[in-house]
């Protein structure tokens, strides 16, 4: 049975309910529109994922140096004597006096047994910041990618740069760090000091 309706004269006639369908030009703009959709709310996921991968690695970063520069802290202010200076083939070199005393490197004596010892120092070949403790013969990696080459300062009250190593003096620690991220056309840099003094001061 057809339904028919009148309008100003004119039959017009409708398919059964079960006979209707989309032409093709609907199908074809409907198919497009979801493509859209689809690929807005995939590229949507993946700016997601990198903001979360930038943000974690920056966390991860920032928090390793923290926990480092704190352990500085403490062994510093713990400690009996600090040497500032360099590590040459292995070897930890301070300044003398007479010299200015900053370098890439700090000697953290905690007693007064000079054989145990704890070294702060950065190896420029990998650019890492790293921790060495002679009761133990143990090296760990504190940060990667320092920039900075001149690490630790031995400073008076005012933060003058001393020349001698004088007892009440303060250690200043300044880190660099530079991340280059392979989504980004910049990396991430950040920068991280602190200032202690051993509280046993003789």
């Amino acid at each position: 049975m057809k339904t028919q309706a009148r309008d100003s004269g004119l039959m017009l006639t409708f398919p059964p309910i079960g006979r209707r369908a989309f032409t093709l030009p609907e199908v074809l703009i409907s198919a497009t529109l979801f493509l859209l959709l689809l690929g807005g709310v995939v590229g949507a996921n993946l700016f997601g994922l990198r903001m979360f991968q930038l943000t974690e690695t920056k966390l991860k970063a920032g928090d390793g140096v923290r926990k480092a520069l704190g352990l500085i802290t403490d062994e510093i202010r713990k400690c009996r004597t600090t040497w500032v200076g360099e590590v040459t083939n292995g070897t930890f070199v301070a300044d003398l006096d007479g010299q200015l005393q900053i370098g890439s490197a700090l000697l953290v004596q905690p007693t007064t047994n000079a054989t145990n010892f704890i070294v702060y120092f950065l190896n420029p070949s990998d650019q890492s910041f790293r921790r060495t403790v002679t009761a133990t013969a143990s090296t760990t990696i504190l940060a990667q990618t320092v920039t900075n080459t001149t690490i630790f300062r031995a400073q008076d009250c005012l933060g003058n740069v001393l020349t001698n190593s004088q007892n009440n003096r303060v250690i200043h620690v300044t880190l660099e760090l530079f991340q280059p991220q392979p989504w980004l056309p910049v990396g991430d840099y950040s920068k991280l000091e602190t200032s202690v003094t051993k509280r046993r001061l003789e």
